[in-house]
């Protein structure tokens, strides 16, 4: 029977992982079960499963710096759908702090 994979154990592992700096902390999320697993080099801490290599089942979960989450990103999504905000959008950047 499969479990659902719950926002807050995809959020939980997430926060995690972006906790540190890439590549220190790590996490998987088994599919089937639902279960989240953690691991840590900067604390020698580490729980992941045997069979992760063999296995599907499981889904590593990206540091925030891996989904390049930025201004580019922004500038696209303006540009794409409501490109007389331009300017705008451009203007917020410029501010110091603003993101």
């Amino acid at each position: 029977m499969e479990h659902a994979i719950t926002f807050d154990t995809i959020e939980d592992a997430f926060l995690f992982v972006s906790s540190a700096a890439p590549g220190e902390h790590c996490a998987v999320v088994n599919r089937t079960t639902g279960e989240s697993f953690f691991a840590s080099i900067i604390s020698d801490y580490d729980e992941l499963p045997d069979d992760i290599d063999e296995s599907d089942d499981y889904i590593g979960i990206p540091h925030k710096n891996d989904l390049d989450l930025g201004k580019p990103l922004v500038m696209d999504f303006i540009r794409q759908r409501c490109p007389e905000l331009i300017d705008r959008v451009l203007a917020i950047f410029s501010r110091r702090g603003a993101y």
